[in-house]
């Protein structure tokens, strides 16, 4: 489809992606974003994100007003930056797919990303010769190519095997990793994309339903109708295709392969901690997207199934209300014009029934809502001596608390090893849980030696020390604690 120019402007105004780029409030919206939503799976408390947003608007005093947080996120939310969703009574925010582009533009341009790469000619090669099986009828030429790849695999193998062929560089290991980076960082605000379109035809359809009124058999029909449409949609065909890889052995190739790429010296050396992170949860990050999409249809399912029973009760309330009408006039009929009266035809559908007093009969009473009262009697009494000790020691030895000591140290020198954090921390927290946080972060944003050993001494009152040997644990980059619980 040709884009013209009118096309352009409109979506100079109306499109969530470009207005979110071009606000007067980028400025501090975007770092906001970035920092505190787009890393996040799933969404962030309401009550959190508010704090978060008073933070960052004190930074700029011409942001410094009378606009609660709560205002602006009902304003981004209007304008589609950002989505809500509740869990447990509790509003939440998440970023909606649109603001996930703008923020994936902005880390493009700042990042300096080109497509002009030999790894990016690679997946647009293989990318070609796969359409070119799939638009070939013939079935001879594809299994012609099909024994052309085997000779050339077999010749390729043959080659590495007697030291033929050089090894690979690494800045074409460095290409072929910011390829694969790049192209999973777009999936998500796609999938993203695709579950707000499952929410939004959800409710075009409910509220279709609410005003027209259809029947159980329409409603049903305008369902599968809609989701047959967004099986069709360019995204909705990535899903299904997604999901089924998921459902296949490549899976398990994939993570097989991922571990091999971070077991190896190049993944130490020549990796930043962030793009081992990213890497090594690439396969979970893809899983959550899907995820969030399939819930998205089981909770459609669900409204639409509370919804077609809330139409089955109101032709039923229906019912009853036709029941009481004929009752009442049944009984001004006999209190005009006393005798015996008979109804030549069921035409209530319910039944003969013996009635002796009509003023007796009863067939429903709706006692209405059922009220509960629930009392919460304030407790003031403080908590045990031992509760408050067991706190204070899990907040001591959490990787936050951990962290912090790491990157205090990181200050002063370039490099910290895990003994010296042991022994910078705080006597009363040097324990056990201080050694499993400080294993944790030096997987994640750190280095481990495990051909090396440190010796470090455990607190805590016993009659005989208590030594403790770790692998040489190296930071050299500060750690991110924000995000910590």
């Amino acid at each position: 489809m040709k884009i013209t120019g009118e096309r352009i402007r409109a979506a100079l105004d109306l499109n969530p992606t470009l207005t979110l780029l071009k606000a007067y409030s980028r400025d501090w919206v975007l770092p906001l974003f970035a920092e505190h939503l787009e890393q996040v799976d799933g969404s962030v408390s309401a009550e959190w994100f508010h704090e978060r947003v008073s933070e960052a608007r004190e930074k700029i005093p011409e942001w410094q007003g009378t606009v609660t947080p709560a205002d602006h996120c009902r304003d981004w939310i209007e304008k589609r930056w950002l989505e809500t969703e509740t869990l447990n009574g509790r509003l939440r925010y998440r970023l909606s797919p649109y603001s996930l582009r703008a923020l994936r533009f902005v880390r493009e341009l700042v990042e300096g990303e080109t497509t002009v790469s030999g790894a990016r000619l690679g997946s647009i090669s293989n990318a070609v010769r796969l359409l070119a099986d799939m638009t070939n009828p013939d079935r001879g030429v594809q299994v012609r190519r099909i024994d052309q790849q085997i000779a050339e695999l077999r010749k390729r193998r043959e080659d590495i095997a007697s030291g033929r062929v050089r090894l690979a560089t690494v800045e074409e290991m460095k290409q072929q990793l910011l390829e694969i980076l790049a192209m999973t960082r777009s999936l998500p605000a796609d999938f993203r994309q695709l579950r707000t379109m499952v929410e939004d035809r959800h409710q075009e359809v409910a509220r279709r339903a609410m005003v027209q009124g259809p029947r159980k058999a329409d409603l049903v029909e305008d369902y599968l109708r809609e989701n047959d449409l967004l099986s069709k949609t360019s995204q909705g065909t990535a899903y299904l295709g997604f999901s089924r890889l998921l459902s296949s052995r490549q899976t398990e190739q994939l993570r097989a392969d991922i571990d091999q790429i971070l077991a190896q010296g190049f993944a130490r050396e020549h990796v930043t901690a962030a793009q081992r992170e990213e890497l090594d949860g690439m396969l979970s990050t893809l899983l959550a997207a899907e995820l969030d999409v399939q819930n998205s249809y089981v909770r459609w399912s669900a409204s639409l199934r509370r919804f077609l029973t809330r139409v089955a009760h109101g032709r039923h309330q229906r019912l009853l209300n036709l029941a009481d009408r004929a009752l009442h006039a049944g009984a001004a009929w006999v209190h005009a014009e006393r005798g015996q009266r008979y109804v030549p035809q069921d035409v209530l559908g319910v039944g003969p029934h013996a009635v002796i007093d009509i003023s007796q009969l009863q067939l429903w009473r709706d006692h209405g809502p059922q009220e509960v009262v629930v009392e919460v009697t304030e407790q003031r009494r403080t908590l045990p001596t031992e509760d408050r000790a067991a706190l204070r020691l899990a907040a001591g030895t959490s990787p936050r608390a951990v962290g912090r000591t790491i990157n205090t140290l990181l200050v002063s020198r370039p490099v910290v090893t895990g003994a010296e954090v042991f022994d910078a921390t705080a006597e009363e927290f040097q324990r056990l849980g201080t050694l499993v946080s400080l294993l944790d972060l030096a997987v994640m944003h750190g280095q481990v030696d495990t051909n090396l050993v440190e010796t470090v001494r455990l607190s805590g009152d016993r009659a005989t020390t208590l030594m403790a040997v770790l692998p040489h644990l190296v930071f050299d980059a500060p750690v991110p604690t924000k995000e910590m619980p």
